[in-house]
């Protein structure tokens, strides 16, 4: 038994898909180009807006200092990240170092 399969050809006579662009997009060339930026806003809208910025930022980083004091009452290794992380690469290392000296020391007894 012969199996065989076949794509389905279109007939050379078919006309092609036309290439255009759909109508949806075409209104979107049309428009001028919007300014991301807009320069239009008053230099006292913007100094006032900087202003309002830059009293949160201390404001919240007063607070972000007294609640890190805080923690640092509570336990004072709490912001320790990195010399935790060494210490437990270095005990990771020295677990390695046993498990290895161990191994020797197995190979070495069994000859």
């Amino acid at each position: 038994m012969k199996l065989s399969f076949s794509l389905n050809k279109s007939k050379p006579d078919a006309a092609a898909p036309s290439l255009k662009r759909p109508a949806v997009f075409a209104s979107v060339e049309d428009e001028e180009p919007i300014d991301a930026a807009p320069t239009s806003l008053s230099a006292d809208h913007n100094i006032a807006a900087n202003k309002k910025l830059i009293a949160y930022n201390v404001e919240s980083s007063k607070a972000m200092r007294k609640r890190m004091a805080d923690e640092k009452k509570v336990d004072e290794t709490v912001y320790e990240y990195d010399e935790v992380w060494d210490k437990m690469q270095e005990a990771k290392l020295q677990q390695k170092e046993a498990r290895e000296a161990d191994s020797k020391e197995r190979k070495v007894n069994r000859s």
